[in-house]
């Protein structure tokens, strides 16, 4: 009796059309710049630090520094939200940039596919 035929384990190697996908999903992806990152992290630290320092400094202090602790910290409160609404458009403007690119590609297809010789009429 012969013996059934199975398949083999061997992977076939990925096509050049499914690697073009994953590394256009790659450049689609958007991850907040290195340096904004640090700003936010540093912008959280001095927010601690003021909490801290108004902790300790308790009702001691002048008016004149309580005064000034309300303006530091009122600042660095609305560069926080201010470098969240950097981060937003930053992502809003790399999603624009990503459609553009992908309707010129899609306008580019079209054109190269749709195209055809008409006839020249004759004279």
């Amino acid at each position: 009796m012969p013996q059934a035929k199975t398949k083999s384990a061997r992977k076939r190697p990925a096509s050049s059309s499914q690697s073009r996908t994953a590394g256009a999903a790659a450049r689609r992806s958007f991850s907040e710049p290195p340096a904004l990152k640090r700003l936010n992290r540093s912008l959280e630290t001095a927010e601690t630090a003021l909490a801290e320092l108004s902790k300790s400094a308790g009702r001691d202090v002048s008016q004149g520094a309580r005064g000034l602790y309300k303006d530091l910290s009122r600042f660095v409160s609305t560069a926080r939200r201010d470098t969240r609404k950097l981060g937003k458009a930053l992502q809003k403007d790399f999603d624009q940039a990503v459609r553009r690119l992908e309707g010129g590609q899609k306008q580019l297809k079209r054109r190269t596919t749709t195209t055809e010789s008409k006839p020249k009429k004759a004279k």
